[in-house]
């Protein structure tokens, strides 16, 4: 119905633009004055209205260009949206970018200002950050001279008292070198005293004049030690400052020797034979074994270390062993009595009285006084005490 009244008006417009320049020629005509007046048109005929009449009707009876005339005003309506939607679209887009612009002119100003005042603050912390490194530079420069100067000057003030302090120490070294090595002397002297008058370790007793002697010098030598402790000892000074103990009964003060003698030089077999005879005053058998043992690995000739693990052997009854013990120290000392002794002491101990008799026959003849004198009081022989062989050889 719509499309109709579109063509019903679109005819309309076009019959009165007709009319009007057809009447506008008419009344140019009828002003014009070189023109004559012509005598009236005309009318139109009825066959043109009829004509006119037949084809509208065949214009409204004509599906096909129906369908046509609607596909293009639809389609006109849909270019006329889609023209629309692009203006909108293209008005907004521009008004949004006059807004912007708008915006942007009116911030320009305050843009420059706070431009401009970032320009001039940066200029002027550029000139104070010059300023200031002019300034330190030349402050560092004259601090450097001042220091350079000071320096210089406690420089040669400081070796100046070095030097005096090195000679000063010089003095106070030699002064020491000299004391300490009068003291290393002292302390020699005391050791080379004290091997002299000391006994070896097999023989448990001293004259009471030695006693005196021994126990004058240990005193001596430990007061050096107190004042000296940079004092230097070699193993050889620790035995006999342990043998010194052991003659004056200070059997654990003399292990202790043996023990610092050993950490110096830990194959010193005269220190492991010392550490054992200490050890068994001091009832420390299995221990004193060992040491006597070690003293033998490492000098297998060593009679004394024999002897003393014969004894060893004695008091813990192992007669057989001790026996063994006494034969070696015997076929490397045959004048040691004291083996011979033992090994008298342990057949009376089996109750053997003819190796009894015949080993103190040889105590006796090395020693006869010693010999005669610990048989009549020593309780091993108590079961052949009544022998007259051993009274013959004890008693005459």
């Amino acid at each position: 119905m719509k499309i109709w009244s579109r063509i019903v008006g679109v005819l309309a417009i076009a019959l009165l633009t007709i009319f009007c320049s057809t009447g506008a020629v008419l009344a140019a005509e009828l002003d014009s004055p070189n023109i004559v007046p012509k005598t009236p048109p005309a009318p139109i005929p009825n066959s043109f209205w009829e004509k006119l009449e037949r084809n509208w009707e065949r214009l409204q009876n004509d599906e096909q260009l129906q369908e046509l005339v609607e596909k293009d005003l639809e389609r006109s309506i849909t270019i006329r949206s889609q023209i629309q939607e692009e203006v909108d679209r293209a008005f907004n887009h521009t008004t949004t970018l006059l807004n912007v612009l708008l915006a942007v002119l009116t911030c320009l100003p305050v843009l420059a200002a706070i431009g401009i005042w970032f320009i001039r603050r940066s200029v002027l912390n550029q000139i104070l950050a010059e300023t200031k490194r002019q300034l330190r530079e030349e402050v560092e420069k004259q601090l450097e001279a001042e220091v350079t100067a000071e320096l210089k000057h406690q420089t040669e003030t400081f070796q100046k008292k070095i030097e005096t302090l090195e000679a000063e120490f010089q003095a106070q070294l030699s002064q020491l070198k000299s004391l300490f090595s009068d003291t290393q002397k002292e302390k020699d002297q005391i050791i080379q005293e004290l091997t002299k008058i000391t006994p070896s370790l097999i023989r448990d007793t001293t004259t009471p004049e030695t006693q005196q002697k021994i126990q004058a010098l240990t005193q001596q030598l430990e007061r050096l030690k107190s004042a000296n402790s940079q004092l230097s000892f070699t193993a050889n000074d620790y035995v006999e400052q342990g043998k010194a103990f052991y003659f004056e009964n200070r059997y654990e003060e003399a292990v202790a020797c043996y023990d610092r003698a050993l950490q110096t030089e830990p194959d010193n077999p005269k220190a492991w034979f010392s550490r054992g005879a200490a050890l068994v005053k001091l009832q420390q058998f299995d221990e004193a074994l060992v040491s006597y043992d070690k003293a033998i690995q490492l000098k297998p000739d060593f009679f004394e270390a024999w002897f003393g693990r014969g004894t060893v052997l004695t008091k813990q009854q192992q007669l057989e062993e001790a026996i063994v013990a006494y034969d070696k120290a015997t076929l490397i000392k045959p004048d040691l009595f004291l083996a011979w002794f033992g090994k008298a002491r342990c057949y009376a101990l089996q109750g053997n009285l003819e190796q009894t008799i015949e080993n103190l026959q040889q105590s006796v003849q090395l020693n006869r006084d010693r010999s005669k004198e610990a048989a009549k009081t020593d309780s091993a022989f108590d079961a052949i005490r009544d022998s007259d062989r051993f009274k013959a050889l004890v008693d005459n």
